[in-house]
C-alpha cells in the first residue's frame, strides 16, 4: 500500500512540475513563433535560396543575443514595474521615448501590411482572387 501511495504522490508531484514548466514555457514559445509571419517567411525563403547554409553560423551569435535581450526586458519590467517605453521616456527623455513609440507603431503597421499581402498571395495559390 505504501508503494502505491508513494507512486501516486510522485506522479502528482511530477504532473504539477510539468504544468508549471508549461506555464513558464508558454510565453517564450509565443515570442519565438511571433516572428514567423508572412514577411518573415518570405525573407527566410529568399535568404535561404540565395545563401544556402552559409549563414547558419550566425545563429551561434544571434540566439544568445535574443535570449539575453528578452531576459533584460523582462527583468526591467519586473523590477521597475513599468513598461519598456516608460523606462525609455524616464531614462532618455521624450525625444527617444516618442521615437521608440513611433518606431514600434510603424513596424507593427508594416507587419500587418505584409500579413495581408501574404494572405492574398496564399489565397491566390488556391485560385481565389484578391478583393
Amino acid at each position: 500500500m505504501y508503494v502505491i501511495s508513494k507512486s501516486i504522490h510522485l506522479l502528482n508531484r511530477a504532473w504539477k512540475r510539468f504544468v508549471i514548466f508549461l506555464a513558464v514555457l508558454g510565453p517564450g514559445i509565443i515570442v519565438m513563433v511571433a516572428d514567423n509571419d508572412a514577411g518573415g517567411i518570405a525573407t527566410y525563403a529568399v535568404t535561404g535560396s540565395k545563401y544556402g547554409f552559409s549563414l547558419l553560423w550566425m545563429f551561434i551569435i544571434l540566439l544568445p543575443m535574443a535570449y539575453y535581450i528578452q531576459e533584460m526586458t523582462v527583468r526591467l519590467g519586473a523590477v521597475t514595474k513599468r513598461g519598456h517605453a516608460e523606462a525609455i521616456f524616464d531614462g532618455f527623455g521624450p525625444v527617444w521615448g516618442w521615437f521608440s513609440v513611433l518606431d514600434l507603431a510603424i513596424i507593427n503597421w508594416l507587419t500587418l501590411v505584409t500579413e495581408y499581402i501574404g494572405m492574398t498571395e496564399a489565397l491566390s495559390l488556391f485560385g481565389i482572387p484578391p478583393g
